[in-house]
Protein backbone atom coordinates (compact mmCIF):
# COMPACT_ATOMS: atom_id res chain seq x y z
CA UNK A 1 0.00 0.00 0.00
CA UNK A 2 1.39 3.87 -0.88
CA UNK A 3 1.62 7.20 1.06
CA UNK A 4 1.77 9.28 -2.03
CA UNK A 5 -1.98 9.70 -2.38
CA UNK A 6 -3.93 12.70 -4.36
CA UNK A 7 -5.99 15.45 -2.57
CA UNK A 8 -9.02 13.67 -3.99
CA UNK A 9 -8.31 10.30 -1.94
CA UNK A 10 -7.57 12.54 0.98
CA UNK A 11 -10.89 14.20 0.79
CA UNK A 12 -12.21 10.60 0.42
CA UNK A 13 -10.92 8.99 3.21
CA UNK A 14 -11.79 12.17 5.80
CA UNK A 15 -15.59 11.62 4.49
CA UNK A 16 -15.40 7.80 4.92
CA UNK A 17 -14.17 8.36 8.47
CA UNK A 18 -17.18 10.74 9.27
CA UNK A 19 -19.85 8.46 8.06
CA UNK A 20 -18.58 5.80 10.47
CA UNK A 21 -15.35 3.99 8.19
CA UNK A 22 -18.11 1.58 6.46
CA UNK A 23 -17.83 2.84 2.82
CA UNK A 24 -14.83 4.04 0.44
CA UNK A 25 -14.79 5.19 -2.38
CA UNK A 26 -11.20 5.93 -4.16
CA UNK A 27 -12.33 5.39 -7.97
CA UNK A 28 -10.92 7.82 -10.25
CA UNK A 29 -8.07 9.18 -7.55
CA UNK A 30 -4.97 8.96 -9.93
CA UNK A 31 -4.24 6.00 -7.29
CA UNK A 32 -1.25 3.45 -8.39
CA UNK A 33 -1.44 2.04 -5.27
CA UNK A 34 -4.12 1.20 -2.27
CA UNK A 35 -3.19 4.03 0.23
CA UNK A 36 -1.95 2.74 3.62
CA UNK A 37 -3.34 4.92 5.57
CA UNK A 38 -6.98 3.65 4.69
CA UNK A 39 -5.85 0.78 7.56
CA UNK A 40 -7.22 2.62 10.22
CA UNK A 41 -10.68 1.31 8.33
CA UNK A 42 -9.44 -2.25 8.81
CA UNK A 43 -12.18 -3.42 11.64
CA UNK A 44 -15.16 -1.42 10.48
CA UNK A 45 -14.83 -1.13 6.44
CA UNK A 46 -17.62 -3.05 4.46
CA UNK A 47 -17.27 -1.57 0.99
CA UNK A 48 -13.98 -0.45 -1.29
CA UNK A 49 -14.39 0.96 -4.31
CA UNK A 50 -10.62 1.94 -6.03
CA UNK A 51 -12.20 1.30 -9.37
CA UNK A 52 -10.63 3.47 -12.43
CA UNK A 53 -7.43 3.90 -11.16
CA UNK A 54 -3.79 2.19 -12.60
CA UNK A 55 -3.37 0.23 -9.52
CA UNK A 56 -1.12 -2.99 -10.72
CA UNK A 57 -1.45 -5.24 -7.46
CA UNK A 58 -3.14 -5.92 -4.15
CA UNK A 59 -1.02 -6.04 -1.37
CA UNK A 60 -0.78 -8.81 1.30
CA UNK A 61 -2.41 -5.96 3.96
CA UNK A 62 -6.00 -6.67 2.46
CA UNK A 63 -6.71 -9.33 4.01
CA UNK A 64 -6.60 -7.26 7.34
CA UNK A 65 -9.89 -5.93 6.24
CA UNK A 66 -11.93 -8.54 7.97
CA UNK A 67 -15.45 -7.25 7.60
CA UNK A 68 -15.11 -6.34 4.05
CA UNK A 69 -18.10 -7.60 1.96
CA UNK A 70 -17.52 -5.58 -1.42
CA UNK A 71 -14.54 -5.25 -3.66
CA UNK A 72 -14.92 -3.11 -6.47
CA UNK A 73 -10.84 -2.79 -8.12
CA UNK A 74 -12.67 -2.39 -12.29
CA UNK A 75 -11.13 -0.32 -14.66
CA UNK A 76 -7.02 -1.09 -13.23
CA UNK A 77 -4.16 -2.68 -14.47
CA UNK A 78 -4.21 -5.82 -12.41
CA UNK A 79 -2.35 -8.64 -13.74
CA UNK A 80 -3.35 -10.99 -10.91
CA UNK A 81 -5.47 -10.64 -7.37
CA UNK A 82 -3.68 -11.86 -3.92
CA UNK A 83 -4.15 -15.19 -2.39
CA UNK A 84 -4.51 -13.20 0.51
CA UNK A 85 -8.21 -12.39 -0.93
CA UNK A 86 -8.96 -16.04 0.50
CA UNK A 87 -9.09 -14.67 3.89
CA UNK A 88 -11.66 -12.39 3.20
CA UNK A 89 -14.58 -14.44 4.90
CA UNK A 90 -17.38 -12.28 4.20
CA UNK A 91 -16.28 -11.03 0.95
CA UNK A 92 -19.34 -11.51 -1.47
CA UNK A 93 -18.78 -9.57 -4.42
CA UNK A 94 -16.12 -9.11 -6.26
CA UNK A 95 -15.63 -6.40 -9.24
CA UNK A 96 -12.02 -7.08 -11.28
CA UNK A 97 -13.22 -6.37 -14.76
CA UNK A 98 -11.43 -4.55 -17.41
CA UNK A 99 -7.65 -5.60 -16.11
CA UNK A 100 -5.01 -7.91 -17.42
CA UNK A 101 -5.95 -10.90 -15.73
CA UNK A 102 -5.81 -14.26 -17.07
CA UNK A 103 -6.41 -16.02 -13.68
CA UNK A 104 -9.80 -16.46 -12.01
CA UNK A 105 -9.86 -15.68 -8.72
CA UNK A 106 -10.21 -18.16 -6.91
CA UNK A 107 -10.69 -20.12 -2.65
CA UNK A 108 -13.32 -17.42 -2.36
CA UNK A 109 -15.91 -19.02 0.08
CA UNK A 110 -18.19 -16.65 0.29
CA UNK A 111 -18.15 -15.17 -2.78
CA UNK A 112 -21.55 -14.76 -4.30
CA UNK A 113 -21.14 -12.29 -6.91
CA UNK A 114 -18.06 -12.42 -9.69
CA UNK A 115 -17.20 -9.51 -12.33
CA UNK A 116 -14.14 -10.91 -14.61
CA UNK A 117 -15.26 -9.27 -17.29
CA UNK A 118 -12.90 -8.00 -20.29
CA UNK A 119 -9.89 -9.19 -19.19
CA UNK A 120 -7.61 -12.17 -20.76
CA UNK A 121 -9.09 -15.51 -18.99
CA UNK A 122 -10.04 -17.82 -21.88
CA UNK A 123 -9.99 -20.81 -19.75
CA UNK A 124 -10.09 -21.94 -16.16
CA UNK A 125 -6.71 -23.83 -16.77
CA UNK A 126 -8.05 -26.92 -15.06
CA UNK A 127 -8.01 -25.54 -11.84
CA UNK A 128 -10.28 -26.89 -8.81
CA UNK A 129 -12.68 -23.69 -8.46
CA UNK A 130 -13.53 -23.13 -5.33
CA UNK A 131 -16.24 -20.82 -4.97
CA UNK A 132 -19.14 -22.50 -3.28
CA UNK A 133 -21.01 -19.88 -2.88
CA UNK A 134 -21.35 -18.53 -6.19
CA UNK A 135 -24.38 -17.14 -7.51
CA UNK A 136 -23.32 -14.70 -10.35
CA UNK A 137 -21.13 -14.85 -12.84
CA UNK A 138 -20.11 -12.18 -15.15
CA UNK A 139 -17.58 -13.45 -17.74
CA UNK A 140 -18.02 -11.02 -21.09
CA UNK A 141 -15.35 -10.34 -23.64
CA UNK A 142 -12.36 -12.61 -22.87
CA UNK A 143 -11.86 -14.56 -25.91
CA UNK A 144 -13.78 -17.04 -24.83
CA UNK A 145 -13.76 -20.07 -27.75
CA UNK A 146 -13.95 -23.22 -25.85
CA UNK A 147 -17.22 -23.32 -23.13
CA UNK A 148 -15.05 -23.63 -19.87
CA UNK A 149 -16.40 -26.65 -18.14
CA UNK A 150 -15.58 -26.02 -14.77
CA UNK A 151 -18.60 -23.74 -14.55
CA UNK A 152 -20.46 -26.79 -14.48
CA UNK A 153 -19.03 -27.53 -10.90
CA UNK A 154 -21.01 -23.85 -9.83
CA UNK A 155 -24.02 -25.84 -8.52
CA UNK A 156 -25.07 -22.65 -7.04
CA UNK A 157 -24.92 -20.23 -10.00
CA UNK A 158 -28.52 -18.82 -10.88
CA UNK A 159 -26.99 -15.68 -13.21
CA UNK A 160 -24.33 -16.64 -16.34
CA UNK A 161 -23.04 -13.86 -18.46
CA UNK A 162 -21.10 -15.00 -21.22
CA UNK A 163 -21.71 -12.29 -23.71
CA UNK A 164 -18.99 -11.20 -26.09
CA UNK A 165 -16.74 -14.13 -26.31
CA UNK A 166 -15.75 -16.74 -29.43
CA UNK A 167 -18.37 -19.58 -27.95
CA UNK A 168 -20.23 -21.68 -30.92
CA UNK A 169 -21.66 -24.50 -28.86
CA UNK A 170 -22.93 -25.12 -25.11
CA UNK A 171 -22.01 -28.94 -23.72
CA UNK A 172 -25.37 -30.88 -22.72
CA UNK A 173 -23.77 -30.86 -19.17
CA UNK A 174 -24.99 -27.37 -18.81
CA UNK A 175 -28.08 -29.29 -17.52
CA UNK A 176 -25.89 -29.64 -14.48
CA UNK A 177 -27.05 -26.34 -13.81
CA UNK A 178 -30.76 -26.87 -14.38
CA UNK A 179 -31.90 -26.61 -11.22
CA UNK A 180 -30.56 -22.72 -9.92
CA UNK A 181 -30.07 -21.10 -13.33
CA UNK A 182 -32.70 -18.47 -14.09
CA UNK A 183 -30.41 -16.31 -16.41
CA UNK A 184 -28.23 -17.14 -19.21
CA UNK A 185 -26.51 -14.58 -21.15
CA UNK A 186 -24.53 -15.51 -24.77
CA UNK A 187 -24.98 -12.62 -26.89
CA UNK A 188 -22.75 -11.63 -29.23
CA UNK A 189 -21.05 -14.52 -29.63
CA UNK A 190 -20.33 -17.13 -32.44
CA UNK A 191 -23.12 -19.28 -32.64
CA UNK A 192 -25.20 -20.50 -36.24
CA UNK A 193 -27.98 -22.31 -34.53
CA UNK A 194 -29.90 -22.20 -31.62
CA UNK A 195 -28.14 -24.57 -29.00
CA UNK A 196 -30.50 -27.20 -27.90
CA UNK A 197 -29.08 -28.01 -24.20
CA UNK A 198 -31.04 -24.89 -23.56
CA UNK A 199 -34.17 -26.99 -23.19
CA UNK A 200 -32.54 -28.54 -20.27
CA UNK A 201 -32.66 -25.45 -18.47
CA UNK A 202 -35.97 -25.70 -17.07
CA UNK A 203 -36.03 -22.80 -14.37
CA UNK A 204 -34.20 -19.89 -16.86
CA UNK A 205 -36.67 -17.05 -16.96
CA UNK A 206 -34.01 -14.63 -18.47
CA UNK A 207 -32.27 -16.09 -21.94
CA UNK A 208 -30.50 -13.77 -24.56
CA UNK A 209 -28.97 -14.96 -27.72
CA UNK A 210 -28.89 -11.55 -29.45
CA UNK A 211 -25.73 -10.84 -31.79
CA UNK A 212 -25.81 -14.41 -33.21
CA UNK A 213 -25.90 -15.15 -36.67
CA UNK A 214 -28.46 -18.11 -35.66
CA UNK A 215 -30.60 -17.64 -38.89
CA UNK A 216 -33.43 -19.49 -37.94
CA UNK A 217 -34.81 -20.61 -34.20
CA UNK A 218 -35.41 -24.11 -32.67
CA UNK A 219 -39.27 -24.33 -31.06
CA UNK A 220 -36.64 -25.55 -27.58
CA UNK A 221 -37.16 -22.69 -26.07
CA UNK A 222 -40.60 -22.51 -26.03
CA UNK A 223 -40.86 -25.30 -23.49
CA UNK A 224 -39.39 -23.01 -20.60
CA UNK A 225 -42.04 -22.35 -19.03
CA UNK A 226 -40.72 -19.65 -16.44
CA UNK A 227 -39.00 -17.38 -18.94
CA UNK A 228 -39.82 -14.13 -18.76
CA UNK A 229 -37.71 -12.49 -21.17
CA UNK A 230 -36.06 -13.38 -24.46
CA UNK A 231 -33.75 -10.94 -26.77
CA UNK A 232 -33.57 -12.65 -30.11
CA UNK A 233 -32.65 -9.19 -31.59
CA UNK A 234 -29.98 -9.19 -34.77
CA UNK A 235 -29.70 -12.58 -35.58
CA UNK A 236 -30.66 -12.83 -38.93
CA UNK A 237 -34.27 -14.05 -38.42
CA UNK A 238 -36.69 -13.99 -41.02
CA UNK A 239 -39.24 -15.56 -39.82
CA UNK A 240 -41.19 -16.24 -36.08
CA UNK A 241 -43.47 -18.41 -35.84
CA UNK A 242 -43.77 -20.26 -32.64
CA UNK A 243 -46.54 -21.44 -29.94
CA UNK A 244 -45.89 -19.41 -27.26
CA UNK A 245 -48.99 -21.17 -25.20
CA UNK A 246 -46.34 -22.35 -22.47
CA UNK A 247 -44.94 -19.07 -21.69
CA UNK A 248 -47.71 -17.79 -19.48
CA UNK A 249 -45.05 -15.70 -17.39
CA UNK A 250 -43.36 -14.16 -20.62
CA UNK A 251 -42.95 -10.35 -19.94
CA UNK A 252 -40.32 -9.01 -22.32
CA UNK A 253 -40.05 -10.37 -26.47
CA UNK A 254 -36.50 -8.14 -28.02
CA UNK A 255 -36.69 -9.32 -31.87
CA UNK A 256 -35.15 -5.98 -32.84
CA UNK A 257 -32.67 -5.98 -36.36
CA UNK A 258 -33.64 -9.20 -37.86
CA UNK A 259 -35.31 -9.71 -41.49
CA UNK A 260 -38.67 -10.85 -40.50
CA UNK A 261 -41.87 -9.20 -42.46
CA UNK A 262 -44.39 -10.69 -40.09
CA UNK A 263 -45.81 -12.80 -37.19
CA UNK A 264 -46.25 -16.63 -38.13
CA UNK A 265 -50.08 -17.95 -37.69
CA UNK A 266 -49.11 -19.85 -34.22
CA UNK A 267 -47.66 -16.59 -32.95
CA UNK A 268 -50.25 -14.98 -33.66
CA UNK A 269 -52.92 -17.18 -31.75
CA UNK A 270 -50.59 -18.13 -29.25
CA UNK A 271 -50.32 -14.29 -28.18
CA UNK A 272 -53.55 -14.62 -26.39
CA UNK A 273 -51.19 -16.78 -23.72
CA UNK A 274 -49.43 -14.01 -23.25
CA UNK A 275 -52.08 -10.99 -22.95
CA UNK A 276 -51.82 -10.36 -19.14
CA UNK A 277 -48.15 -10.17 -18.95
CA UNK A 278 -46.63 -9.11 -21.84
CA UNK A 279 -44.90 -5.77 -21.50
CA UNK A 280 -42.64 -4.73 -23.55
CA UNK A 281 -42.32 -5.87 -27.59
CA UNK A 282 -39.32 -4.66 -29.83
CA UNK A 283 -39.49 -5.36 -33.35
CA UNK A 284 -37.60 -2.08 -34.10
CA UNK A 285 -35.34 -1.79 -36.78
CA UNK A 286 -36.64 -4.66 -39.08
CA UNK A 287 -38.68 -6.04 -41.41
CA UNK A 288 -42.00 -5.84 -40.35
CA UNK A 289 -44.77 -5.04 -43.11
CA UNK A 290 -47.54 -5.98 -40.81
CA UNK A 291 -48.55 -6.09 -37.18
CA UNK A 292 -51.09 -8.83 -35.60
CA UNK A 293 -54.14 -7.10 -34.36
CA UNK A 294 -53.88 -9.21 -31.23
CA UNK A 295 -50.65 -6.83 -29.52
CA UNK A 296 -53.52 -4.04 -29.34
CA UNK A 297 -55.56 -6.93 -27.02
CA UNK A 298 -52.07 -6.58 -24.69
CA UNK A 299 -53.48 -4.19 -22.12
CA UNK A 300 -50.78 -4.80 -19.86
CA UNK A 301 -47.69 -3.72 -22.65
CA UNK A 302 -46.15 -0.47 -22.21
CA UNK A 303 -42.98 -0.30 -24.24
CA UNK A 304 -44.02 -1.21 -28.25
CA UNK A 305 -41.11 -0.41 -30.51
CA UNK A 306 -41.85 -0.76 -34.01
CA UNK A 307 -39.60 1.96 -35.62
CA UNK A 308 -37.33 1.61 -38.62
CA UNK A 309 -39.79 -0.74 -40.29
CA UNK A 310 -41.95 -0.91 -43.50
CA UNK A 311 -45.50 -0.54 -41.69
CA UNK A 312 -47.79 0.87 -43.97
CA UNK A 313 -50.39 0.24 -41.98
CA UNK A 314 -51.80 -0.71 -38.48
CA UNK A 315 -54.35 -2.84 -36.64
CA UNK A 316 -57.38 -0.97 -35.32
CA UNK A 317 -56.97 -2.87 -32.29
CA UNK A 318 -53.95 -0.30 -30.97
CA UNK A 319 -57.16 1.69 -29.75
CA UNK A 320 -57.01 -0.82 -27.12
CA UNK A 321 -53.82 -0.20 -25.33
CA UNK A 322 -53.20 2.24 -22.68
CA UNK A 323 -53.01 5.91 -23.79
CA UNK A 324 -49.67 6.31 -21.32
CA UNK A 325 -47.88 3.45 -23.19
CA UNK A 326 -44.62 4.22 -24.59
CA UNK A 327 -45.19 3.87 -28.92
CA UNK A 328 -42.09 4.72 -31.36
CA UNK A 329 -43.65 4.44 -34.35
CA UNK A 330 -41.28 6.70 -36.61
CA UNK A 331 -39.88 6.50 -39.68
CA UNK A 332 -41.93 4.46 -40.99
CA UNK A 333 -43.50 4.83 -44.61
CA UNK A 334 -47.08 4.72 -43.25
CA UNK A 335 -49.91 5.46 -45.00
CA UNK A 336 -51.89 8.81 -44.96
CA UNK A 337 -53.91 9.93 -42.19
CA UNK A 338 -51.62 7.28 -39.87
CA UNK A 339 -48.35 9.79 -40.34
CA UNK A 340 -50.07 12.95 -39.42
CA UNK A 341 -52.17 11.68 -36.22
CA UNK A 342 -48.98 10.30 -34.79
CA UNK A 343 -47.71 14.10 -34.94
CA UNK A 344 -50.57 15.02 -32.56
CA UNK A 345 -49.48 12.49 -30.19
CA UNK A 346 -49.99 8.90 -28.81
CA UNK A 347 -53.66 9.40 -27.47
CA UNK A 348 -54.88 11.16 -30.00
CA UNK A 349 -53.54 8.23 -32.69
CA UNK A 350 -54.78 5.41 -30.85
CA UNK A 351 -58.14 6.86 -30.85
CA UNK A 352 -58.43 7.61 -34.04
CA UNK A 353 -57.25 3.81 -34.69
CA UNK A 354 -60.75 2.62 -33.50
CA UNK A 355 -63.10 2.91 -36.39
CA UNK A 356 -60.33 0.30 -38.14
CA UNK A 357 -60.69 -2.57 -35.69
CA UNK A 358 -61.51 -6.29 -37.17
CA UNK A 359 -63.48 -8.56 -35.20
CA UNK A 360 -62.59 -10.50 -32.17
CA UNK A 361 -63.42 -14.48 -32.08
CA UNK A 362 -64.83 -14.84 -29.02
CA UNK A 363 -67.27 -12.06 -29.22
CA UNK A 364 -69.02 -13.08 -32.61
CA UNK A 365 -72.10 -14.87 -32.78
CA UNK A 366 -74.43 -17.06 -35.21
CA UNK A 367 -77.63 -16.30 -35.96
CA UNK A 368 -80.82 -18.13 -38.48
CA UNK A 369 -79.32 -21.56 -38.01
CA UNK A 370 -82.81 -23.37 -38.18
CA UNK A 371 -83.70 -26.35 -35.78
CA UNK A 372 -84.34 -28.33 -38.51
CA UNK A 373 -82.12 -28.77 -41.28
CA UNK A 374 -82.07 -30.96 -44.30
CA UNK A 375 -79.44 -33.05 -45.52
CA UNK A 376 -79.46 -33.11 -49.85
CA UNK A 377 -80.85 -29.81 -49.62
CA UNK A 378 -78.77 -25.80 -49.46
CA UNK A 379 -78.60 -24.59 -46.00
CA UNK A 380 -77.48 -21.37 -44.22
CA UNK A 381 -77.05 -19.12 -41.16
CA UNK A 382 -75.15 -16.08 -41.04
CA UNK A 383 -72.09 -15.17 -38.63
CA UNK A 384 -72.72 -11.63 -37.12
CA UNK A 385 -68.41 -9.87 -36.23
CA UNK A 386 -68.01 -7.68 -32.91
CA UNK A 387 -64.72 -6.28 -32.20
CA UNK A 388 -62.92 -7.10 -29.10
CA UNK A 389 -65.05 -3.81 -27.39
CA UNK A 390 -68.28 -6.10 -28.06
CA UNK A 391 -69.00 -3.79 -30.85
CA UNK A 392 -70.82 -4.70 -34.02
CA UNK A 393 -68.32 -4.61 -36.80
CA UNK A 394 -69.20 -1.76 -39.21
CA UNK A 395 -67.47 -2.79 -42.72
CA UNK A 396 -65.81 -6.40 -43.67
CA UNK A 397 -62.57 -7.97 -44.40
CA UNK A 398 -62.66 -10.56 -41.69
CA UNK A 399 -61.73 -13.75 -41.82
CA UNK A 400 -63.49 -16.90 -40.10
CA UNK A 401 -62.73 -20.76 -40.51
CA UNK A 402 -65.80 -22.77 -40.29
CA UNK A 403 -65.20 -26.18 -39.85
CA UNK A 404 -68.16 -29.17 -40.31
CA UNK A 405 -67.92 -32.35 -39.07
CA UNK A 406 -69.96 -35.72 -38.85
CA UNK A 407 -69.83 -36.34 -34.75
CA UNK A 408 -67.25 -39.03 -34.19
CA UNK A 409 -64.58 -37.79 -36.64
CA UNK A 410 -61.78 -35.84 -36.78
CA UNK A 411 -61.05 -34.13 -40.25
CA UNK A 412 -58.39 -31.53 -39.77
CA UNK A 413 -58.73 -28.64 -42.12
CA UNK A 414 -55.55 -25.77 -42.69
CA UNK A 415 -55.91 -22.83 -40.54
CA UNK A 416 -57.05 -19.79 -42.90
CA UNK A 417 -59.36 -22.07 -45.27
CA UNK A 418 -62.88 -23.49 -44.54
CA UNK A 419 -63.62 -27.09 -44.71
CA UNK A 420 -64.72 -29.02 -47.47
CA UNK A 421 -66.10 -32.23 -47.63
CA UNK A 422 -64.06 -34.99 -48.77
CA UNK A 423 -63.56 -38.98 -48.93
CA UNK A 424 -61.95 -40.58 -45.88
CA UNK A 425 -58.74 -40.22 -46.82
CA UNK A 426 -59.04 -36.90 -48.23
CA UNK A 427 -58.78 -32.99 -46.97
CA UNK A 428 -59.61 -30.27 -49.60
CA UNK A 429 -59.76 -26.67 -48.34
CA UNK A 430 -60.43 -23.47 -50.27
CA UNK A 431 -59.64 -19.92 -49.01
CA UNK A 432 -62.86 -18.02 -47.69
CA UNK A 433 -62.65 -15.73 -50.20
CA UNK A 434 -63.47 -18.20 -53.14
CA UNK A 435 -65.78 -17.25 -55.95
CA UNK A 436 -67.02 -20.82 -55.80
CA UNK A 437 -70.36 -21.10 -55.66
CA UNK A 438 -71.35 -24.76 -56.20
CA UNK A 439 -71.42 -27.24 -53.69
CA UNK A 440 -69.78 -30.37 -55.53
CA UNK A 441 -70.49 -34.27 -54.71
CA UNK A 442 -67.95 -36.55 -53.87
CA UNK A 443 -68.34 -39.90 -55.44
CA UNK A 444 -67.37 -41.79 -51.88
CA UNK A 445 -70.75 -42.73 -49.41
CA UNK A 446 -69.02 -41.34 -46.57
CA UNK A 447 -68.24 -37.91 -46.18
CA UNK A 448 -66.43 -36.98 -42.80
CA UNK A 449 -66.52 -33.35 -43.26
CA UNK A 450 -69.32 -31.10 -44.91
CA UNK A 451 -68.20 -28.16 -47.30
CA UNK A 452 -69.31 -24.43 -45.40
CA UNK A 453 -68.46 -21.37 -47.96
CA UNK A 454 -68.59 -18.38 -45.87
CA UNK A 455 -69.15 -15.02 -47.82
CA UNK A 456 -68.40 -11.43 -46.21
CA UNK A 457 -71.63 -9.33 -46.87
CA UNK A 458 -69.69 -6.04 -46.94
CA UNK A 459 -71.25 -4.51 -50.20
CA UNK A 460 -75.43 -4.60 -48.53
CA UNK A 461 -75.03 -5.75 -44.54
CA UNK A 462 -71.47 -4.88 -43.63
CA UNK A 463 -69.98 -7.04 -40.18
CA UNK A 464 -72.07 -10.10 -41.05
CA UNK A 465 -71.18 -13.41 -42.88
CA UNK A 466 -73.77 -15.54 -44.63
CA UNK A 467 -72.21 -19.33 -44.51
CA UNK A 468 -73.47 -21.86 -46.87
CA UNK A 469 -73.58 -25.59 -46.78
CA UNK A 470 -74.83 -28.66 -47.98
CA UNK A 471 -74.44 -32.32 -46.89
CA UNK A 472 -75.41 -35.52 -49.43
CA UNK A 473 -75.99 -37.35 -46.14
CA UNK A 474 -78.17 -37.41 -42.72
CA UNK A 475 -76.48 -37.25 -39.48
CA UNK A 476 -75.30 -35.32 -36.30
CA UNK A 477 -72.63 -32.68 -37.02
CA UNK A 478 -70.78 -30.43 -35.03
CA UNK A 479 -69.64 -26.88 -36.34
CA UNK A 480 -66.57 -25.45 -35.53
CA UNK A 481 -66.45 -21.64 -36.21
CA UNK A 482 -63.20 -19.76 -35.58
CA UNK A 483 -61.39 -16.21 -36.16
CA UNK A 484 -57.37 -16.02 -35.57
CA UNK A 485 -57.51 -19.18 -34.18
CA UNK A 486 -60.27 -18.41 -31.57
CA UNK A 487 -63.68 -20.20 -30.97
CA UNK A 488 -67.26 -17.59 -31.51
CA UNK A 489 -69.15 -17.27 -28.94
CA UNK A 490 -71.17 -20.80 -28.23
CA UNK A 491 -68.99 -22.49 -30.58
CA UNK A 492 -68.66 -25.61 -31.65
CA UNK A 493 -72.45 -25.83 -32.18
CA UNK A 494 -74.42 -29.33 -32.73
CA UNK A 495 -76.44 -29.29 -36.19
CA UNK A 496 -78.66 -32.76 -37.01
CA UNK A 497 -79.63 -33.13 -40.85
CA UNK A 498 -82.67 -35.18 -41.15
Amino acid sequence: MGNNISQKAKDRIFLCKENGGTDLNLSQCNSKRIPKRILRFKKTLKKLNVGKNTIQEFYGQIEKFLYLETLIAESNELKETCPQLAKLEYLTYLDVSNNILSIVPNNLKALITLNISYNSIQSFGNATIILPALQELIYTHNKVSIFPTEILELRTLRILNLAGNRLNYLPDEISHLAGTLVELNISDNVFTSFPTPIATLINLETLSLSGNNLGTLSNNFTTLSKLISINFSNCSLTSFDFDLSQLTNLQEIYLSENRIPQFGPLTCTSICSILNTIRILDLSNGAFTQVPKQIGWCKNLRRLLLAQNQLTKIPGELFLLNPSIDIILIPNPLEYPLGEWIKEGIPTFLRNLKPYMKCYGPNCTISDLGSELKAMAPNQFTINAFDYDNQPRVSGGDEFKVQMLLNGTNNKVDDGAVSIGGAPDESTTIPTNSPQQAFPMRSSLFFKSIECIVKDNKQTKPGTYTVFFNSPQTGSYSLNITSDGLPIKGSPFFVELN
